[in-house]
């Protein structure tokens, strides 16, 4: 996969909440992977709000739920509550992603990766050969200063992307700059 393209994310959308889960279904995928800061809930929440809750719950009736995050244990396992999880999963390197397949005995084909950074969640997915959904971060303006170099980092790699992959630029990732 050439340099560039292993930071375009599988599809775009907004949010969690307006992601078509039965289109995921119908697709075949049984396993979604949530990244949890600013994905799932601020840096500066410290636990799973009550709607959040309630979403996961939800599709926990047709998919297998795990909380993926970069994160150590002091941070993820409180926030998540009963939720299954993967903390310090060093996205993007494989070995979180990973885990997580082994946890839900998922193939690849079958797990999508929802997050809201390029460098460590698109880019993670990408490199484990797994789909994954770009979304807004929640809560911009609480990134930690590593997100916000990653993000740096992803400013300038997506100016490439514009440059040699226009159309998937314009439909995936300009609508997430805006």
């Amino acid at each position: 996969m050439a340099f560039y393209k292993k930071f375009i994310p599988t599809f775009y959308v907004p949010k969690i909440e307006d992601i078509d889960y039965d289109k995921l279904k119908e697709q075949g995928v049984k396993s979604l992977f949530f990244d949890l800061d600013n994905t799932l809930i601020a840096y500066d929440i410290d636990v799973l709000t009550k709607d959040k809750i309630a979403l996961l719950k939800k599709l926990e009736a047709d998919f297998n739920i795990v909380v993926i995050s970069n994160s150590r244990a002091h941070r993820v396992k409180p926030a998540v509550l009963d939720f299954k999880y993967v903390c310090f999963a060093k996205k993007p390197l494989k070995l979180g992603i990973k885990k997580a397949m082994r946890m839900t005995s998922s193939k690849r084909d079958e797990v999508i990766l929802i997050g809201d950074q390029i460098i460590t969640d698109i880019f993670g997915a990408n490199r484990t050969k797994i789909k994954s959904i770009l979304v807004k971060p929640v809560k911009k303006s609480s990134d930690r200063k590593i997100t916000t170099f990653n993000r740096g980092i992803a400013n300038r790699i997506l100016k490439g992307v514009k440059k040699r992959y226009p159309k998937e630029y314009k439909e995936l990732i300009e609508p997430y700059e805006q």
